[in-house]
């Protein structure tokens, strides 16, 4: 498995599912990047989805939206592979007198962080 930079995989995404902006988060104005380490199999299929990132209830809409994602199979030497990669959603509330809006969009750009490499080995023990 080889890892493939969260920018790249975006021009793969064959099917996306934005995930649904839960009311109690939008109600409390919660907001913010959810960020998740994921293994994509030969067929574009995620497999693992790790949460680095995010609020526990943005989270698990997060989860469910990634049930429904598929990746175009990533080729290495014209043979389909599993690839480890990122993806990451941002939350966003607006409030006006009257109501309150949740906006989610799939994040085009992701910090690189250590928890995304293979075999770091941190105070947390080995990724």
């Amino acid at each position: 498995m080889i890892r493939v930079a969260g920018n790249v995989m975006a021009a793969f995404v064959d099917h996306r599912a934005l995930p649904v902006y839960p009311d109690e988060a939008m109600t409390k104005g919660t907001q913010g990047d959810v960020i998740f380490k994921i293994d994509v199999d030969e067929t574009g299929k995620i497999i693992l989805s790790v949460p680095v990132e995010g609020d526990p209830l943005l989270v698990a809409a997060s989860m469910d939206a990634l049930r429904d994602f598929r990746f175009h199979p990533y080729l290495l030497n014209g043979t389909p592979i599993k690839v480890e990669s990122q993806l990451g959603f941002h939350f966003s509330v607006e409030k006006s007198a009257d109501r309150v809006n949740g906006r989610v969009e799939c994040m085009s750009s992701i910090p690189n962080r250590p928890e995304f490499r293979t075999g770091v080995i941190d105070d947390k023990g080995p990724s």
